[in-house]
């Protein structure tokens, strides 16, 4: 197999969390508020009670975020290549991808709350007690990945971004139904309008992780069109998470 490397450039947040037993409490004296020093826009560190902390090898005992060692799993961006082509999963690896410390930010989750509701219809942080780290927006990563040939690299490449395209164009068509809403929840349905249009058709974008919404991670038949979903957006992008730039290198 021949190795290629990649670079990854971070258009939104990109969230990558392990299972939910590796939750870090403050009731079990797992981080305390004092150690939280930053002064992130996107998070509310005083009612904090429970972090997801990011992949990172090693124990997730304490809240370390100095001392953790965070990596990008190979096997989420194989599966983000090979969704809509699972027949190829095997004829492809992926290394981790070592991310800096310095990339990797602790912050609330975002969500449109009562999208229905002309009066509640807010983006509020989904859960305020809980923090999450994630790959913040225009971090940089590089890594390795082994395929037959470039050009079969090219062609799963293709195949990820025809997908990511449809499912953006998906949460276009979604937006658009929400009318009627206060204008403060419609100036963040019209920014990430705005933003989805500039990046949808770009030839070198697909989508990574989770918490990105149905409509931006599966792509939804015709006739289910009228299917609701989760809204989850970046707060400081405008944009769903997960949002990534590849070029072969």
């Amino acid at each position: 197999m021949q190795k290629i490397k990649y670079k990854l450039t971070a258009q939104s947040s990109l969230i990558v969390s392990p299972r939910m037993n590796t939750a870090l409490y403050k009731e079990l004296d797992e981080f305390s508020l004092k150690q939280l020093t930053t002064n992130d826009n996107y998070l509310d560190k005083d009612k904090l009670n429970i972090i997801y902390p990011f992949y990172q090898y090693g124990e997730y005992t304490k809240y370390a975020p100095e001392r953790a060692k965070y990596y990008l799993p190979g096997s989420s961006i194989k599966g983000a290549l090979c969704q809509k082509r699972s027949s190829d999963s095997g004829n492809i690896m992926v290394d981790d991808i070592k991310v800096s410390n310095d990339d990797v930010v602790l912050r609330n989750l975002y969500k449109a709350q009562y999208v229905n509701d002309e009066q509640k219809a807010d983006f509020a942080a989904f859960f305020p007690n809980v923090g999450v780290e994630m790959i913040k927006a225009r971090a940089t990563l590089t890594g390795d990945i082994y395929v037959k040939d470039k050009n079969y690299a090219i062609s799963l490449i293709k195949s990820a971004n025809d997908s990511a395209k449809k499912k953006l164009e998906q949460m276009l068509v979604y937006l658009d139904r929400l009318k009627g809403q206060k204008e403060h929840f419609l100036l963040h349905l019209n920014c990430a309008k705005f933003k989805i249009t500039a990046i949808k058709d770009s030839d070198d974008i697909f989508l990574v992780g989770g918490y990105k919404g149905l409509l931006n991670s599966i792509e939804i038949e015709k006739a289910q069109q009228e299917i609701n979903s989760a809204i989850f957006l970046d707060q400081e992008t405008g944009l769903p998470h997960g949002i990534v730039k590849i070029k072969l290198i």
